[in-house]
């Protein structure tokens, strides 16, 4: 009954574990993805900085109505230069400091503890963050950014390891947050050492539990031959429960009325819920409200 009244899905929904390549930007390897396969419904769930590689998740068709229920904590790996500083805060700046200090790594650890937790962070100036409608970095590069103008903003950091180390060279595996900046952390990091410091290197190497640098796939890979095979469900990487409902519950859902179910989910009541219908299907995004009563949010047909 329901297939008569529901257009199911776009020919092609899921997601894309990618390996961004280095030198392109986020936005070019979705410009690229929408050209070889012909889609036009493409996007990235969060940007990588062009000289940063590794795992960028794009979403295709209907799926990128879904990147706010997504996993939002990632894992770097970073290399940190010290004694430069640059104006962008990596590698791809302009000189604006150095030093011959370069601290040991017993001081470096030590200092460290200091990013461990919810801090309060201060983007990069040359970032795309939006000040008064206007992007960061253009600011910046026509010299009208004021540092009181780049505020601070609070991210979490769960866990920071010290790698392998080399003169002024030393690589870092950070566990943190969605919107967490490396670069203000490795420029931050020679600032309290009492020198300066830049990020030469980034690789983001994973996304929540699932999605793996080693299971990423090259953007020129791609294409509408093949991408069945590297599609991954939203239901196999979303964070939220799952409900599965009838073909009468569906057809209220769709029409955009609430629906009565069991009590047995009562522990997620004020919670995000997957809906499903009896094959497994994703329909869409429910928020359980009070006397079990399940609330349509989003809902994925085109």
């Amino acid at each position: 009954m329901t297939s008569t009244i529901i257009n199911f899905m776009l020919d092609f929904f899921g997601f894309l574990n990618i390996n961004k390549p280095a030198d392109c930007t986020s936005h070019d390897v979705v410009a690229m993805l929408r050209k070889s396969l012909g889609i036009k419904k493409i996007g990235h769930s969060g940007t990588l900085d062009p000289f940063a590689t590794g795992v960028l998740l794009i979403g295709i068709g209907n799926a990128t109505r879904l990147f706010e229920y997504l996993p939002s904590d990632k894992v770097y790996l970073a290399e940190v230069t010290f004694g430069i500083g640059t104006d962008t805060d990596d590698i791809t700046g302009k000189v604006i400091k150095k030093s011959e200090y370069i601290p040991s790594i017993n001081e470096i650890t030590e200092k460290l503890k200091h990013f461990i937790g919810k801090i309060k962070q201060k983007p990069p100036a040359f970032s795309a963050i939006n000040i008064n409608g206007t992007r960061a970095y253009k600011l910046a590069r026509e010299n009208q950014l004021s540092t009181d103008d780049l505020k601070k903003r609070e991210v979490e950091i769960y866990s920071i390891t010290v790698g392998a180390s080399q003169d002024r060279y030393l690589q870092l595996k950070i566990h943190c947050s969605s919107g967490t900046y490396i670069r203000s952390i490795a420029r931050d990091l020679g600032n309290i050492l009492n020198t300066c410091a830049m990020l030469s290197k980034l690789e983001r190497i994973k996304i929540g539990n699932k999605l793996l640098i080693e299971t990423s796939i090259s953007p020129e890979l791609i294409n509408s031959s093949n991408i069945s095979k590297h599609l991954i469900l939203p239901q196999e990487i979303l964070g939220l429960e799952k409900l599965s409902i009838d073909s009468e519950q569906i057809i209220e859902i769709v029409h955009g009325r609430e629906i009565k179910i069991s009590s047995s989910f009562m522990t997620s009541i004020n919670k995000n819920l997957q809906i499903l219908d009896n094959n497994d299907r994703l329909i869409g995004i429910g928020l359980l409200t009070e006397n079990c009563m399940l609330k349509p949010k989003k809902i994925l047909y085109a």
